[in-house]
């Protein structure tokens, strides 16, 4: 599955060099992996796979690029979803809402109900209010408590809970380690991820 080398995609500047490296070596494992975190999340729902296409991209060469996952076949950003993805310095995976949520005050209210269970996950999992940016804060009730406040009151903001795993860590010696790793994690992910998308 995914290993330190993907990570070199994200070092050339250029807009075809990065896209035709994300083509080639990021989107397969996206593609292959896309199956298995289907049948770890297990929804009741039907799933779908949601490759970033980066199709708005006509100067700058993508920050991230990832795969989600949600209960729409059209898109994802408007619901609940599961990001798996990466940034120059780091893999992750997200639950997200974003400000894009179709509903938006029913998700200002779905995970509020959820965050004494968000709160017993392990301490290796974080918090970010923006889907698009590297903030994040490892995760606490007081820490999901703000996030979510925050989700409420900014109109551009989301809420994300998931890992993230750095550049250069020793997981990435292993690709199939890895790939547990991301498994574990969206099974983590699920019990949520089937109360949001209710």
């Amino acid at each position: 599955m995914f290993n330190d080398s993907d990570f070199q995609v994200f070092e050339d500047q250029t807009l075809a060099g990065r896209m035709a490296g994300i083509r080639s070596e990021i989107d397969p494992k996206f593609e292959a992996l896309a199956p298995l975190a289907v049948a770890t999340l297990g929804s009741k729902a039907p799933i779908y796979a949601h490759v970033a296409k980066h199709l708005r991209r006509h100067k700058n060469p993508p920050m991230n690029t990832w795969i989600a996952f949600s209960t729409n076949k059209r898109g994802y950003k408007m619901n609940p979803h599961l990001m798996i993805g990466f940034w120059d310095d780091r893999l992750f995976v997200w639950l997200a809402v974003l400000a894009e949520a179709k509903d938006r005050q029913l998700m200002t209210q779905r995970p509020a109900a959820l965050l004494p269970d968000f709160a017993r996950l392990s301490d290796d999992y974080e918090i970010s209010p923006n889907h698009m940016a590297k903030l994040s804060h490892r995760i606490s009730a007081a820490g999901l408590a703000d996030q979510l406040t925050h989700y409420q009151r900014v109109k551009q903001s989301d809420f994300l809970v998931g890992r993230q795993w750095f550049r250069g860590d020793k997981c990435f010696d292993d690709p199939e380690q890895v790939q547990r790793m991301i498994l574990a994690t969206v099974s983590d992910l699920r019990p949520f991820f089937d109360q949001l998308i209710q």
